[in-house]
């Protein structure tokens, strides 16, 4: 097995680790879970690379105004917080580049697999929910959860992580 594979398969046994006790869990508990996930490992990140301890603080709360919001149901602040969490772990990603640790990658293929199953918990629910898809379509997050949680997204998720 190479280090590719390894870092693959690691990623993937990590993220079934943490997020496989909310398989059978719905809503904000399972959304909270994901979050959790994400935060976690955002704060290994920060004791790694300093530099960037600032930007990972923001993003860290970022997702917990996210969770705070989308527990206690106010979905258009939980729209705005998750298009902002989106955005700035995706300028975070792209800060840190390839030229990092395999660790640092392979938390960072973790909290992108708990993105795409957020994404892909929302989906559903708008999908299970037909009186709410038309608001949101028309939510700041739309585009993100959309790409996101597209099946050729998921699929190669799903290819990379395989063993």
């Amino acid at each position: 097995m190479n280090r590719r594979q390894f870092t693959k398969r690691a990623a993937l046994t990590l993220t079934v680790a943490a997020v496989s006790s909310s398989a059978f869990k719905c809503g904000s508990e399972q959304v909270s879970i994901y979050i959790r996930t994400i935060t976690a490992f955002l704060n290994q990140i920060a004791g790694l690379l300093p530099a960037h301890t600032a930007a990972i603080a923001k993003i860290v709360k970022l997702a917990s105004d996210f969770d705070a919001a989308y527990r206690r149901g106010d979905f258009d602040s939980a729209d705005s917080f998750f298009n902002s969490l989106e955005q700035n772990l995706t300028t975070l990603t792209n800060d840190i580049g390839i030229n990092t640790s395999n660790t640092v990658k392979t938390w960072l293929a973790i909290i992108g697999a708990a993105m795409t199953s957020l994404a892909v918990l929302f989906k559903q629910q708008v999908q299970a929910q037909p009186a709410i898809a038309a608001r949101a379509r028309a939510s700041r997050s739309a585009g993100a959860v959309e790409r996101l949680a597209a099946q050729s997204k998921v699929d190669a998720l799903y290819q990379a992580a395989k063993p």
